[in-house]
């Protein structure tokens, strides 16, 4: 008789830190908080394989020489819940909208199609299924779709296409017929006319290369993936996934993740209520003074449209000198301080950070006690992930005033960054203290609970958040700056969307 493997329970004495910046430079998987548990779960049982006791160190070492057995930890460690037809509000308006729109304008090129974090595949098949009842036969000519995992298993169990009853909650009866043979009672296996669709491939999106069946996609899908990524990690990813994609591409992410990644690398698109980002290629010259001569583009993004960084050029500051009073000819002219943080403020909003941080720290050295200044240079820093830069600003604000709301917030987002929701979540409630219809802090709080599973308390933040939220906008409620670029029917969508799965729980 096999022996039963005995796992230790969680031992908070164990030292992980070592394990923890492995898996975070390897894979980019962050194991802090909550999620310590799993990882010595992982730890033990891969310990336990290789007959290592408790030999922490010496299984560290073997880490640390064998690839092999990184991958099986890493592969124990990643989180495989999917299934058929997740979130098909987004599914839908790709092969209804997005993918139309691409087939018009190409003659002979297959539309590519890259699942990012695939999992066990259901995602990519869920999309050559839709194509498939959409275009026919037709499909092998027009779609290339990939999918890519860093877990070999998950993929091994994509190419095989044979899934359990709990793959299918999502998915209509008609389509699970037409689309799949049964192998035994509750395992049902994928047709060749969908899985000759989808090539699969091993893939750790934080490696040194991407294989060249990612290269130049038209549609990415990195849905509910990055939530297990720190925030310089998802930055990282991100940023590498929207150089793949050729211009007028999109990337699509998970309603939760939305708001994660409008770090001014893709436009953020608004389309029938949906949101996905575009790779927008630079205007040209004549467009960026075509532009100017009707007026800036609007900061809030309107229904159908493209954020334009490019278009929304600030006054440079010749202009902007030149429209001061003229100073005697023998006078050096000094800059007006309200102008430059107007100018700041313009540039900020077109994402020209660095040219902002600049103005400010020459507001600053002329007048320290301009506390505008330091709120949206906190901003700023925050935004471009110099977190510890941005913390430093907060503390120095809150020195001057302890009534600061935008400090606490963006302390609380730090702290958040850092994995540190207990301090993120004491941020928020200072935040809510000094004003109980801050949104942000109240979607913050719901975040978090959300997280420990605290249903009530989480459902409360999240209906508090929406009702702030359809009642005004941003500045109605006390975050002139901060945070810049975060748009109010934005989080409608996520809280509704939140307020949704916790209607189930208890």
């Amino acid at each position: 008789m096999m022996k039963a493997a005995r796992y230790r329970a969680y031992d908070e004495t164990v030292d992980l830190t070592r394990f923890k910046e492995l898996l975070l430079r390897s894979c980019g998987h962050s194991f802090e908080n909550e999620r310590e548990q799993a990882l010595f779960s992982g730890v033990s049982r891969r310990m336990e394989a290789r007959g290592l006791g408790e030999e922490y160190d010496a299984y560290l070492f073997l880490l640390l020489r064998d690839a092999d057995e990184l991958l099986r930890l890493t592969e124990l460690l990643t989180v495989n819940e999917t299934y058929f037809f997740r979130e098909p509000d987004h599914l839908n308006f790709m092969v209804e909208t997005l993918i139309p729109a691409l087939i018009s304008v190409r003659r002979t090129q297959p539309v590519r199609i890259v699942s990012a974090g695939c999992s066990t595949g259901e995602e990519p098949y869920s999309i050559a299924i839709m194509l498939r009842e959409r275009f026919g036969s037709e499909c092998e000519r027009l779609f290339a779709i990939t999918g890519v995992d860093i877990d070999s298993a998950a993929i091994g169990v994509a190419r095989q296409g044979v899934y359990g009853s709990t793959s299918f909650r999502a998915m209509d009866q008609a389509l699970l017929n037409r689309y799949f043979v049964q192998q035994e009672p509750g395992r049902f296996k994928v047709t060749d006319t969908v899985s000759k669709l989808v090539h699969f491939e091993m893939v750790n999106l934080l490696g040194t290369s991407y294989p060249s069946c990612m290269q130049a996609p038209d549609i990415i899908l990195y849905r509910n993936v990055s939530i297990y990524f720190p925030g310089q990690v998802q930055r990282d990813i991100f940023g590498r996934l929207a150089d793949l994609l050729v211009d007028g591409g999109c990337l699509l992410v998970g309603a939760s993740e939305t708001i994660h990644h409008d770090v001014g690398i893709l436009s953020l698109v608004k389309q029938n209520a949906l949101f996905f980002y575009r790779k927008t290629p630079p205007l040209i010259f004549e467009e960026r003074r075509t532009l100017s001569r009707h007026g800036s583009t609007p900061e809030r993004l309107q229904s159908g449209s493209v954020k334009k960084t490019s278009a929304q050029r600030p006054v440079a500051l010749h202009q902007a000198a030149a429209e001061r009073p003229r100073t005697p000819s023998n006078a050096t002219p000094v800059p007006d301080i309200k102008v430059c943080f107007d100018e700041a403020v313009a540039l900020a909003h077109n994402n020209e950070h660095d040219r902002s941080l600049v103005l400010l720290d020459d507001i600053i050295s002329r007048d320290n006690g301009f506390e505008k200044a330091y709120s949206l240079k906190g901003s700023l820093l925050l935004g471009m992930g110099r977190f510890d830069e941005a913390r430093s600003v907060c503390e120095g604000i809150l020195g001057r005033d302890p009534l600061c709301l935008e400090a606490y917030l963006m302390l609380g987002m730090i702290a958040r960054q850092y994995g540190d929701n207990d301090d993120a979540f004491k941020r928020f409630r200072e935040a809510l203290y000094l004003s109980p219809t801050c949104w942000l802090a109240n979607f913050y709080s719901g975040e978090i609970l959300y997280a420990q599973q605290a249903w009530k308390r989480a459902r409360g933040s999240f209906e508090s958040a929406l009702k702030i939220l359809e009642s005004g906008s941003l500045k109605a409620h006390g975050q002139t700056f901060f945070p810049l670029t975060f748009n109010a029917e934005q989080f409608v969508i996520i809280c509704r969307h939140k307020l949704s799965l916790l209607a189930t729980q208890k």
